[in-house]
């Protein structure tokens, strides 16, 4: 541990190492105690814990490990678009943004904010010697403008509707996608192309409603499934080519409900099934439904990975508590959405090869030591920093790019922002401040429409109570275009006219209009499926809670008797495996 006489911040430094030093572990009692269901009551904080805080050099948390999920999952909204107004001052045009017209704070065009023309030092404010630092924050935070959306890629190519990702063409409601072409109603698609109503997708072309799959090729309604081409309504399977509604298959090719056909039944078999009709693929779904109810299950869905507990976890090591991890990520605790990362606690979504984060919400991209900040990257030695790019010893600050020793919002020399730095520091420590920082309060998302309501929901009051504010569900913008019942929709895309595009259907579950755009309907016809009659944002909402992130259940394993992690809610009546006895039984 360094000496707070070797550091540029000798007073907060000297603080730390006494809470430090004097910590042991602890059962502690979480501050949302009987505030909301979901809390846990009374955590411990473990060796393994403090082992982790002396490293990131952080006091221990006042909140369970499930509400520190929620107070970072309130900044993520992965199914909502809204149109508003623009709050740049002069603007008065509507836009499209993942922040309701409700929000608390300014919400300015993306392609403003991050123009010249807006100048983030403008909001820039001295430290005042004596004030509460986080009620400071909190005032900048509430007075600087947001961004529509999180981040738009430059080198996107029309693909207006969609938040963050890189390298996009053709995606039109696409969330943190990733080298994608022609993608729709979708988020973490990697490397696809063709994909529509997916979750979770690497390398695949031709999909429609695929759910944690990889390289899949032109098939449809795939879960938890790999290296599978021309399949329909297949989970868990892996290397198979030509089956349809099939569980737990390995290197199969033309199996129909788990039984193998000829090739020659095997054709026969799909010549039946076509045309598809809205009524046929419901009886399909639901068979397959109950035909996955009777195969055992992966709890975790953890694969290739050493000493993790979890869910979701692909060749990671050294994990726990962590929901979804992949491609490496190592020596990480009570963090979710981990890609190429490691040492680091009480994060959401991070990768890039990024390290030492602590209670931060989308930050990455080789970033590394960042504190209570969200939706940044490229940063490195920041705390409180919000909405930034490029930033290196930034600290309470919005909106900057390609800057160094800022605080507040103003720019210091290098000696200046390390005095203020230590200062401000300090009190916050003295003062419990730098403990829990970021609460429901400091989110510009409404908590019924973040990620937060689809894995741990609340009503409005315990929104309100818990520092959030609620937002209406968004007008339609159908206009007075003619709209269509679910029910008066033809039963196969054969019978779609192009005239649908100047329709509006009335989803069936909520009686929201919505409408298809060409795009779309050239996808169903290719893949042969009929129109949807549930609105885009309600089968969004669909895949994710099949297994929401941040969210996992301890389960008894069906067959061992030994207590395992599961992505899936054992209410849901699902034969639950541990991963060695899913080994033994399915490979």
């Amino acid at each position: 541990m360094a000496k707070a006489t070797q550091s540029k911040t000798p007073k907060s430094d000297a603080l730390m190492d006494e809470i430090l030093e004097n910590l042991v572990p602890h059962e502690r009692i979480c501050q949302w105690r009987g505030k909301h269901p979901h809390c846990e009551d009374k955590f411990r904080i473990t060796e393994e814990d403090i082992s982790f805080l002396k490293m990131l050099r952080v006091p221990p948390p006042n909140y369970c490990p499930t509400c520190r999920r929620m107070r970072r999952f309130v900044h993520m909204n992965f199914v909502r678009l809204f149109k508003r107004s623009c709050d740049a001052p002069g603007h008065s045009e509507n836009m499209i943004s993942i922040y309701p017209e409700e929000c608390l704070f300014p919400v300015y065009d993306y392609k403003f904010f991050i123009s010249d023309e807006f100048d983030p030092f403008s909001y820039g404010v001295n430290y005042r010697e004596g004030e509460s630092p986080l009620k400071m924050l909190l005032y900048l935070r509430k007075k600087f403008p947001m961004p529509s959306f999180v981040n738009r890629d430059p080198s996107s190519v029309n693909s207006e509707y969609s938040n963050g990702g890189r390298d996009n063409k053709n995606c039109y409601f696409a969330v943190a996608c990733y080298h994608a072409e022609d993608v729709w109603y979708s988020s973490l698609v990697n490397k696809s192309r063709n994909v529509m109503d997916s979750r979770d997708i690497m390398q695949s072309e031709l999909l429609y409603e695929g759910f944690m799959s990889d390289f899949v090729y032109k098939s449809s309604f795939v879960y938890f499934s790999a290296s599978c081409s021309d399949c329909f309504l297949v989970f868990d399977c892996k290397n198979c080519d030509s089956c349809f509604g099939c569980v737990n298959l390995r290197n199969k090719k033309y199996c129909v409900w788990n039984e193998q056909l000829s090739k020659q039944d095997y054709e026969s078999f799909i010549k039946s099934t076509n045309p598809l009709g809205r009524s046929k693929l419901a009886e399909y779904k639901k068979k397959f439904w109950k035909l996955v109810a009777t195969q055992p299950m992966s709890a975790s869905h953890n694969i290739g990975s050493d000493n993790v507990s979890g869910v979701g976890i692909k060749n990671c090591r050294n994990l726990f508590d962590v929901v979804n991890a992949e491609n490496g990520s190592e020596h990480i605790r009570h963090a979710d959405g981990a890609m190429s990362h490691k040492d680091s606690m009480d994060f959401l979504y991070s990768g890039g090869h990024s390290s030492k984060l602590y209670g931060t919400t989308n930050i990455g991209s080789q970033s590394s030591n960042v504190r209570f900040s969200v939706s940044s990257k490229f940063c490195t030695d920041c705390e409180f920093i919000f909405n930034s790019k490029n930033l290196n010893n930034c600290f309470m600050c919005f909106g900057l790019q390609n800057k160094s020793h800022c605080l507040l919002n103003k720019q210091y020399s290098q000696e200046e922002y390390f005095k203020i730095m230590d200062q401000i520091k300090s009190e916050m420590i003295k003062s419990g401040e730098y403990e829990d920082p970021l609460g429901f309060e400091f989110s510009a998302q409404a908590y019924n429409f973040s990620m937060g309501q689809l894995g741990y929901p609340l009503n409005d009051e315990e929104i309100k109570t818990l520092g959030g504010y609620v937002a209406k569900e968004p007008e339609t913008n159908a206009g007075d275009i003619e709209m269509v019942k679910a029910a008066d929709l033809p039963e196969t895309i054969a019978g779609v006219g192009d005239d649908i595009l100047n329709k509006a259907i009335l989803c069936e579950t909520t009686g929201r209009p919505f409408r298809i755009i060409g795009s779309e309907l050239e996808f169903y016809r290719r893949m042969s499926l009929p129109l949807p009659t549930v609105h885009p944002s309600v089968r969004m909402e669909t895949l994710f809670r099949l297994a929401p992130d941040g969210k996992k259940y301890k389960v008894i394993c069906a067959k061992c008797g030994n207590e395992t992690d599961s992505m899936f809610n054992p209410k849901d009546g699902f034969i639950l495996y541990c991963d060695n006895c899913f080994k033994q039984e399915v490979y």
